[in-house]
């Protein structure tokens, strides 16, 4: 029996979630001799970086529903969403793509190579924990307008609940 489960503890529900798992494998642990170990831990994990795990899991998710690969997704997903956050809460984020937007009007050609350059590098890590959570809410939110619901395990669930 390889039994690894993961409970983040926020009410007295998920406490009864946690007694339950244990009724339910104590028997099969008594009968092969084998001890169930708990481990209880007030450490919490950094929320970024749950909260990189469940966006991955989501883009595989999103890109095998609907035949892509997941950087091109990655992509998209950051010019349709995160390039918007930034912009609104990063002034000087918001002044180059101000920059950026005049180009379009003069330059055609070097608007898309710098825009397509500058949401390649616009990065997910340098999101705050309240950015990423608006970002990963939109993601979910879009992908359920498309027909298909992300799944978040319950030790990522908290990870879009800010």
């Amino acid at each position: 029996m390889d039994l690894k489960q993961t409970f983040v503890i926020k009410s007295h529900t998920d406490q009864l979630r946690v007694q339950d798992c244990l009724s339910r494998n104590r028997e099969e642990a008594l009968e092969n001799k084998t001890p169930l170990i708990v481990k209880i831990s007030t450490k919490q994990e950094d929320r970024s970086a749950a909260q990189n795990r469940l966006y991955w899991k989501w883009l595989n998710e999103w890109s095998k529903h609907i035949g892509s690969d997941k950087d091109s997704e990655h992509f998209y997903f950051k010019k349709k969403f995160l390039i918007g956050i930034y912009n609104r809460d990063d002034a000087e984020f918001a002044e180059m793509c101000q920059a950026i937007k005049q180009l379009k009007n003069n330059e055609q050609e070097e608007y898309e190579a710098i825009a397509q350059h500058v949401i390649r590098m616009t990065s997910t890590t340098k999101a705050t924990v309240a950015q990423m959570s608006e970002y990963l809410n939109n993601i979910h939110d879009f992908c359920v307008l498309q027909g298909k619901y992300l799944e978040a395990p319950d030790d990522l669930r908290w990870a879009v609940d800010y």
